[in-house]
Order: structure tokens, then sequence, then C-alpha cells
């Protein structure tokens, strides 16, 4: 049932004056509140609260049900982990929040909510965005993987890929995604310290986290259009319960 509480909440990321890989530059005097307007609209409908986590002082003061969160993360990783250090500031921000039951992760930008997701929400399942590509989309063949991460899609490239740009679940299972994701980043960056001639994680986690859903959550992944609209199809009618683009 929708309602304002702090158990069931809509988390997302953004972070500025870091280099961005996707967009290739770095994003300085951004208003969170104007980039998150459609996701809070679509939100607060549903009297829910949307928590952004960012690293900069935002100038804007944020409706009533937006809560914009100041977050530090470990500035020392060999190269640039712009969007693996999303995962790491909301492992933390769960962590340091017993209080949240159930949470959406979800892009800042580009995600709106349709209906309302947490009634609905199970007991070990992690339910997670799609696209209609598999494992051979160019933002993964492309970018940098280490040997067992390069195996994994080389021998599983018929698998759908999911786009984890939406994730929702209980506080449990979203904390042992993420914990598993993390522990796998840092230990890539301590062999990329001491062996940097290895081939190691590259600018995007799509790789990464398809390998950490597929291995992991076997069983318990639900995706499809219970979860989220088609990818890209600009859909605002829906039972879906997000829209992404």
């Amino acid at each position: 049932m929708a309602g304002k509480n702090n158990e069931n909440v809509v988390i997302a990321q953004f972070f500025a004056n870091m280099y961005d890989a996707q967009r290739d530059c770095t994003l300085e005097d951004v208003d969170i509140v104007a980039i998150t307007k459609k996701l809070y609209e679509s939100v607060a409908k549903f009297d829910v609260e949307l928590r952004v986590l960012i690293n900069f002082k935002n100038k804007t003061t944020p409706p009533p049900l937006e809560k914009l969160v100041s977050v530090d993360f470990f500035r020392h990783y060999p190269n640039n982990k712009f969007y693996f250090l999303r995962w790491e500031v909301t492992l933390n921000y769960l962590l340091q929040h017993p209080e949240i039951k159930k949470a959406a992760l979800v892009d800042a930008g580009d995600v709106e909510m349709l209906n309302y997701p947490f009634d609905d929400v199970q007991e070990d399942t992690i339910y997670v965005g799609d696209e209609f590509v598999d494992l051979t989309g160019s933002i993964i063949v492309h970018d940098s993987k280490p040997a067992y991460l390069a195996d994994f899609v080389a021998k599983n490239r018929h698998l759908q890929l999911l786009n984890t740009g939406i994730l929702v679940g209980t506080r449990e299972i979203l904390v042992e995604y993420l914990a598993i994701l993390m522990k796998l980043v840092v230990e890539d960056a301590k062999n990329e310290k001491f062996h940097p001639e290895e081939a190691h994680l590259g600018s995007f986690e799509m790789a990464l986290t398809c390998y950490v859903l597929y291995k992991f959550f076997k069983g318990r992944i639900c995706s499809g259009r219970k979860v989220s609209t088609h990818y890209r199809y600009f859909e605002h009618q829906s039972s879906a319960w997000f829209k992404h683009k």
C-alpha cells in the first residue's frame, strides 16, 4: 500500500565534478532537483520518498518528499570507478539505515515510477530491468574485463542483458547483491594496483552486474514487464512498476 514512511523508499545516485565515460564529460554546476523532476513527481504520486545520494552541494531546495544526501566515497582506486562508486555509496547508505525494509534503486534521470511496487516485492527475489539485447551488447563487448569476467561473457553471450538502472528488493537481498558486487570491485582494484599489465574492470559496470546476478542469484531474479517497460520505448501507460526511457 502506498504511503509515506521510512521503510519503503526510492534511491537514486548522481555524481558531479568527476569524469563520466558514458557522457564523455565532467558535469559541473548540476541542479539535481531539475534532473530528478520527472522521477520525483512519479514517486511523489504514491507518497513515497525519493532519496538522492550526491557528492556535491546542490543550490536548489528539494520538494517535500525528496531528500538530498551528501555522501563520501573511496577516492583511491587505481583508475576512475565512476559507475562502480554508485553501488559503493548505496551499499554504505543501506547499511547505515536499517529502518529501510524495501527499496528501489533507480537511475536518476531516465526512470519514472508508474505503479507502486513494494506490496508485490517478495522475500529472496531481486527485481531488475532488462533490454532486448544479449551480452554481446557493445557496452559489454568493448569494455575492459578481467579474465574471469571475459570468460563468463564469452560462454554466456546468449543471456539477456539485465539493466540495473532499475533494481528492487528487500534490504536483505539488495545488501547481499551490493556486497558481492563491491567485493569483486575492490579485489579487482587491488589486483590492478599490483598487476597493471593484466586486464581489469573498465569504465562500466554492466558486465559485472550481469555476472553477479546470473552467477549468484540464479532462480531468484525477476525481470520483464512486471518490473519495467520496454527499454527505450518511452511508454507512459503500462502495468510495469517503472518506465526506463
